[in-house]
């Protein structure tokens, strides 16, 4: 039986930056120059895939998830033509899940049900917040009115499978606003909620603001009270925390992020995706002219490589397994490295016992509620290198 593994397709184009992100993104305002852009893109795209497209001798690709970037800045009709040609050219089941991201104002029913038709049968909306003046801080483009009218939109061409994507802990949010976007976002009838801290990432405007102490954080007391808030109030409507940041209905787990929690092989493609094929993880380059040109030679424009090691893939396995409220099994780490958790991490399972922060029992790893909020602490203790 072949191992499952996931495809992530970078779509790096934005209508504009907001003030917290530091993905790889490009914002192309000149309409004629930017449908050139992404023609040349997603050719190049296609010529990475089947440069890839013999590790279907290996792997069985389930899942194909389009991020960005907001994916459906492009018109839906090359969009679609992509998740086609990735679907057929990789192997994709008939019923894998295929997601795409999307921000409010950037979807309609027409254009929805043009990507429906293509394959696409589950929607990442980035709601963030339904408070108009922390939009405006964020540097969205979008406010509250435009989260209903997209969900709209989503019903009426037939999407029952989707996700919004919350943000905590931002510059003057309170616990109230908190709670307000929590009940708003579940009236909607999401299948998913993400539920996301702000971290302030350098180089981008919220990080010069927070070296100039102009950027008016919530403390870190109040940010674990949101946290508290979300975990209370979405299992108590009916939501089942499975991962540190995400909440879904049963049976709607997101079954690409599952790939990476579970450390299972992906396929990046497109201008600053990684991936992890084998025991080798690669970076492409993050310079949309330099993939696009590099393709158009059928050369691959990667940035960076490692090798994983058997002692990496261990800790990479159980730092990730640890973000799922189910934890790691021991019978399933033996089956993947031939040995025990506690033949490798007696001391540091032994140490954040002692804490509060993990849980073992029955051949079960897992991290405490207390554990949940600090989990870089948890994670970093089971880093070896």
């Amino acid at each position: 039986m072949k191992e499952p593994a996931g495809v992530y397709v970078h779509i790096p184009f934005c209508q504009r930056k907001c003030e917290y992100c530091d993905f790889h993104s490009i914002v192309v305002s000149d309409r004629q120059r930017f449908l050139a852009v992404v023609d040349s893109y997603l050719c190049a795209v296609q010529r990475e895939a089947r440069h890839y497209a013999h590790w279907t001798d290996e792997y069985e690709f389930t899942t194909l998830f389009l991020g960005g970037g907001t994916p459906t800045l492009v018109p839906p009709d090359r969009l679609g033509e992509l998740v086609v040609f990735l679907k057929q050219e990789l192997q994709l089941p008939s019923d894998a899940e295929v997601t795409c991201e999307a921000n409010p104002k950037t979807i309609s029913c027409s254009s929805l049900e043009r990507l429906r038709e293509a394959g696409v049968n589950r929607l990442s909306l980035g709601a963030q917040a339904f408070q108009d003046s922390l939009l405006h801080v964020l540097g969205r483009t979008h406010r509250a009115a435009d989260v209903y009218a997209s969900v709209e939109a989503l019903h009426a061409a037939g999407f029952t499978n989707f996700s919004l994507d919350l943000m905590f802990g931002l510059p003057g949010q309170t616990l109230a606003d908190w709670q307000e976007t929590l009940e708003q976002a579940v009236s909607l009838r999401p299948a998913h909620l993400s539920c996301y801290s702000l971290i302030v990432e350098e180089g981008t405007p919220f990080y010069d603001s927070f070296l100039a102490g102009s950027l008016d954080l919530p403390g870190e007391d109040l940010e674990a009270d949101m946290f508290e808030l979300a975990q209370d109030y979405l299992t108590g409507v009916g939501y089942c925390q499975y991962e540190v940041s995400n909440f879904a209905l049963p049976g709607c787990e997101c079954a690409h992020n599952l790939h990476y929690w579970h450390n299972r092989p992906y396929l990046g493609l497109g201008s600053g995706a990684s991936g992890r094929l084998g025991s080798v993880r690669y970076s492409n380059g993050a310079d949309v002219e330099g993939y696009t040109r590099a393709w158009e030679k059928y050369e691959p424009f990667i940035a960076y490589q490692e090798s994983i090691d058997e002692d990496l893939a261990m800790d990479e396995t159980l730092i990730c397994g640890l973000r799922l409220l189910d934890g790691v099994s021991d019978t399933a780490f033996f089956a993947r490295f031939g040995c025990h958790l506690g033949d490798v991490y007696a001391e540091q399972i032994s140490r954040l016992e002692g804490r509060g922060l993990v849980h073992y029992h029955e051949g079960r790893l897992r991290v405490t509620r207390k554990g949940l909020f600090l989990g870089n602490v948890v994670f970093s203790e089971f880093l070896r290198s």
